[in-house]
């Protein structure tokens, strides 16, 4: 649904649904069984079968504003609620346990609750011109592991009892990017088919927030539920550009 609020601005309400069917993973066919946990075919180790048997729901709905909102800034803010659940981490996945696939079925890697996009233009004069792009989010989920081979299948990827795939997760996080950038006209008589001089200055992670990316969710290693990748810090650039 979109409306238009006043003559600059307007309204609009998304909603999208996707069922995905016959999603590939992987699963050992030669797995080891309780409760001896021996290979079915013990001249054999790990019997790889790529199987398209893998199912994903999304939802989302987005309510996006865009226009003049004052005499100043214009752009569009956007924000996002969603939900993601699969049962497979792609092609090269295999389940905790080979025999029981339900655990699997739980949020995807991609899913993300809550997001807030903003992105638009400050002009107050000629020298003031910024562009801004900032975004809000929540986390993501991670795997939650015992660290340990119980099930013998060759993985350290076992679960605690009772715990889904991707139970967890990080931290939220927010970035702000800014850049300024003017042009200057070296022939004024030839107007815009003349050549042009642009010079721009850009600021990625304004705020300098940490933003983490990966957590360990392995209950045995000493780094558990702590962060081992972030995105980048803030970074500064100036550009220039010549145009003829």
């Amino acid at each position: 649904m979109e409306r238009q609020i006043d003559r600059q601005t307007t309204i609009s309400v998304n909603y999208i649904a996707a069922k995905g069917t016959k999603l590939f993973r992987s699963r050992d066919l030669n797995a080891p069984q309780a409760p001896y946990f021996g290979r079915p075919d013990p001249e054999m180790s790990v019997l790889r079968q790529f199987e398209s048997s893998a199912s994903q729901r999304t939802h989302g709905l987005d309510v996006t504003l865009r226009g003049r909102f004052t005499r100043f800034f214009s752009g569009t803010v956007q924000y996002a609620l969603g939900s993601a659940k699969n049962d497979t981490g792609g092609i090269n996945s295999f389940p905790a346990d080979n025999y029981d696939l339900s655990p699997e079925w739980g949020r995807a890697d991609f899913d993300q609750r809550h997001r807030l996009n903003l992105a638009g233009t400050l002009k107050a004069s000629h020298w003031f011109n910024l562009g801004v792009l900032f975004a809000a989010y929540s986390g993501r989920p991670y795997e939650l592991t015992l660290g340990r081979d119980l099930n013998q299948d060759g993985y350290a990827t076992d679960r605690p009892a009772g715990v889904r795939r991707n139970s967890p997760e990080g931290p939220e996080g927010v970035t702000l990017d800014l850049r300024w950038g003017r042009d200057f006209p070296l022939d004024r008589s030839r107007k815009e088919k003349g050549p042009v001089l642009t010079v721009a200055l850009d600021a990625f992670n304004v705020l300098n927030a940490v933003n983490y990316t990966s957590l360990v969710g392995n209950l045995s290693s000493p780094f558990f539920g702590q962060a081992v990748a972030s995105a980048p810090a803030r970074r500064v650039q100036v550009a220039c550009r010549f145009r003829f």
